[in-house]
């Protein structure tokens, strides 16, 4: 199984939108990251499968009831998927910056 690092953008991303949810709703942060948690999981188990957008090495899973996409690239040398972002779907995808 590989490893899951995010980086720095991807976990302050995942910080800000917890903190949104909380906002709006008691406890729905939690629910949040229980959905991120269970990507990043599959993903720990099968990170090819996902689809290559705008870019060769980055691909999307989107997330089942909140509309944010977890952004990766899977590097298979070091056996290691690294997450860049916690993107919201309602963004503009130019604004997206790869790393």
């Amino acid at each position: 199984m590989p490893t899951i690092k995010l980086l720095k953008r991807a976990e302050l991303e995942l910080i800000d939108a917890c903190e949104w949810y909380e906002k709006r709703q008691k406890g729905l942060s939690v629910r949040f990251r229980r959905e991120v948690k269970d990507a990043l999981d599959h993903l720990n188990l099968h990170p090819e499968p996902y689809t290559i957008k705008y870019n060769a090495d980055h691909r999307f899973v989107q997330l089942k009831k909140f509309p944010f996409v977890v952004v990766y690239w899977y590097d298979e040398n070091l056996n290691t998927v690294f997450v860049t972002s916690i993107f919201h779907t309602k963004r503009d995808p130019g604004k997206f910056e790869f790393e």
